[in-house]
């Protein structure tokens, strides 16, 4: 306890230390290859302020579920970084396995932690095994994406967007009849379970348990929510593409309702221009009580033990997840930021003013819960089980029932390999 508490003192004697010397050199892994765009400015600006300390990029991961294959590599080598940014889904395996500092002391040492702005449902999402393993970096949601000009030539402009699922479905269900290279929606898969397990808290329902020994979308919820899924392709035109072709369909004006994460409205708004109006909405909850959403992102994880590196991450996770950072990574994505102090005048009040489209993240934070982790060693081939499930049912070769049975079997037997 006394190392922890010695943090602030390390920090000092890295400031003092000659100019000849060494810094302390971080080396940082995280996932998406798109998110230099934010990691390199933002470590650029913390190294301009800590001229002690020198972050060093490996090459990022084309997924969270790679970056965590690679790590477990890297740990039997010997070889892991310092920090790394991962998955909210993948800390509790992080954790179970040993890998994640504990932050707890780290935070108790910390002057006016109260004062920085991280709210206890923000903080929770960093928290696994029972401790805080990370501290929150960037959160997402999954939101609608407009094409306002599809949707006013579908008579969808003189009202509210739908609030529900019938009227969304009602809506695409109109935007596809404009033509034979019209799509009326676009519900998409990912890489993993996030979507899915966004379907399922949708209806009310849970993904475990409460003692996480079990599944528990294996019911009415589970199987509703892959019925509504199903109603995407029969009723609302969701046309039987990938993601990324999806994507391409909306930027060319030829699909009217996308389903995708917040932290894409940059790209979306940058990559579409004038070509036709973009608007977002919030996704529409089937359980307006009990319906929540999943928060995807990513948080950062101190994943060494020796005392000057620590204090230095310490000092690193710290202002990435401050106003200054959280600020220019919001500007250059389009998640979520972690800290209230983020939303502040001086930092991006104006700018959620003035960027509505951008705004649609922070009015879902009151429903959105953490990302499900699976326990046991088995949680990357879980989400998997489901995803393969639900790619089956977006092919037509499961139907809602089959789909659903298939993955609770997968799951379950995954769950009790421990």
């Amino acid at each position: 306890m006394n190392r922890f508490l010695t943090v602030s003192a390390v920090l000092a004697a890295l400031a003092a230390t000659p100019a000849a010397a060494a810094p302390v050199e971080l080396t940082v892994f995280y996932a998406w290859p798109s998110h230099q765009r934010f990691h390199e400015p933002i470590a650029a600006a913390f190294m301009e302020r800590h001229p002690e300390i020198k972050i060093r990029f490996q090459a990022p991961a084309s997924s969270y579920d790679e970056a965590f294959q690679s790590l477990l590599r890297q740990g039997m080598t010997g070889s892991l970084p310092d920090v790394t940014f991962a998955g909210y889904q993948m800390l509790r395996a992080l954790a179970d396995r040993g890998l994640a500092q504990d932050l707890g002391p780290l935070i108790a040492a910390t002057p006016d932690w109260g004062g920085r702005g991280f709210t206890d449902p923000v903080l929770a999402l960093g928290r696994a095994a029972g401790r805080q393993v990370a501290l929150p970096f960037v959160m997402s949601t999954p939101i609608v994406y407009v094409n306002g000009e599809l949707v006013a030539r579908a008579g969808g402009d003189d009202a509210p967007f739908p609030a529900d699922w019938d009227g969304l479905i009602g809506l695409a269900h109109r935007v596809d009849g404009l033509g034979p290279d019209i799509d009326g929606m676009y519900y998409g898969l990912g890489v993993d379970d996030w979507t899915t397990q966004a379907l399922i808290l949708n209806q009310g329902g849970s993904l475990l348990t409460p003692d996480e020994t079990d599944i528990a979308f294996d019911g009415p919820e589970g199987l509703a929510a892959l019925r509504l899924f199903r109603r995407f392709r029969e009723e609302g035109g969701q046309p039987a593409i990938g993601d990324e072709s999806a994507r391409q369909q909306f930027v060319a004006g030829k699909l009217g309702i996308l389903v995708a994460s917040t932290s894409g409205v940059r790209g979306l708004e940058t990559d579409i221009g004038g070509r036709f109006p973009l608007k977002t909405a919030r996704l529409p909850l089937a359980d307006r009580g009990r319906g929540r959403l999943p928060t995807g992102g990513m948080a950062g994880v101190i994943l060494t033990d020796d005392p000057d590196k620590r204090a230095a991450a310490w000092a690193y996770l710290q202002f990435a997840s401050g106003p200054e950072a959280q600020t220019l990574m919001v500007q250059k994505s389009g998640y979520t930021p972690v800290t209230s102090l983020a939303l502040g005048p001086d930092h991006l009040g104006d700018f959620y003013r003035e960027h509505p489209n951008w705004s649609t993240s922070i009015e879902q934070i009151p429903v959105s819960v953490p990302w499900t982790a699976w326990p046991g060693p088995n949680g990357v081939e879980i989400a998997q089980a489901l995803l393969d499930a639900m790619a089956a049912l977006a092919q037509d070769r499961l139907s809602p029932d089959e789909a659903l049975a298939r993955m609770a079997s997968d799951a379950r037997r995954l769950i009790s390999r421990r």
